[in-house]
C-alpha cells in the first residue's frame, strides 16, 4: 500500500511557490501593457493572454504532477511545466526588446523564469535519479541510461590508451 501524501504538498515545492510567484508578477505585467505594440501598432490582446496562460500553465503542472499516481507521470508534467516556462521567457524577452510593460517587472520576471527553469530541471534529475536506484525506471530510460555509461567507459578507456601510445612514442624517440 503507498503511504499516504498530502494532496496540497506540492505547495512546499520551491518550484511551486515560485511559478506562483511568477504567475502573479505576469498578471500585472500583462496589465501594464499598452493597448498596442509602440512600433507596429498591432493590438497586444493575444500577447498578454498567451504570456498569461504560459505562466498559469508552469503552476498548474506542477499541481497535477505532483497528484499523479506514479514518478514516471509526476516528472512528465513537470516537463510540460517547463516547456511552458520556456515559451513564457521566450515572450518576456520580446516584451524587453520591445520596451513595453513595466520594464523592472519584465526582468524580474526574466530573472525568476531563468531560476524557475533550473529549479525544474533539478527536481526532474532528482526524481529520474530516484527512480533509477529504486529500478523503477522505464526500459528506454534504463537502455538510454545504460548506453551513456557505457559510452562515457569507453571514451575514458580510448584516452587512456591514447596516452599510453603517446607514453610509448615518447620514450622511443628519446633513445
Amino acid at each position: 500500500m503507498r503511504p499516504y501524501k498530502n494532496p496540497l504538498g506540492y505547495r512546499q515545492l520551491r518550484t511551486w511557490q515560485q511559478a506562483n510567484e511568477i504567475f502573479e508578477l505576469v498578471e500585472r505585467i500583462a496589465t501594464s501593457f499598452p493597448r498596442r505594440h509602440p512600433t507596429t501598432g498591432q493590438y497586444l490582446t493575444d500577447l498578454k493572454d498567451q504570456i498569461v496562460r504560459s505562466a498559469r500553465s508552469v503552476v498548474r503542472n506542477i499541481e497535477e504532477g505532483f497528484a499523479r499516481t506514479t514518478t514516471h507521470e509526476y516528472i512528465q508534467f513537470l516537463g510540460y511545466s517547463k516547456g511552458s516556462l520556456e515559451e513564457l521567457l521566450g515572450d518576456l524577452e520580446y516584451c524587453l526588446k520591445g520596451n513595453f510593460g513595466e520594464t523592472n517587472a519584465v526582468s524580474r520576471g526574466i530573472w525568476l523564469s531563468r531560476g524557475e527553469g533550473k529549479m525544474l530541471h533539478n527536481q526532474i534529475t532528482a526524481l529520474e535519479e530516484k527512480m533509477g536506484r529504486e529500478k523503477r525506471l522505464p526500459r528506454e530510460e534504463q537502455a538510454r541510461r545504460l548506453l551513456k555509461k557505457q559510452s562515457a567507459k569507453a571514451a575514458e578507456q580510448e584516452k587512456w590508451l591514447s596516452d599510453k601510445i603517446r607514453e610509448i612514442r615518447g620514450s622511443k624517440s628519446g633513445h
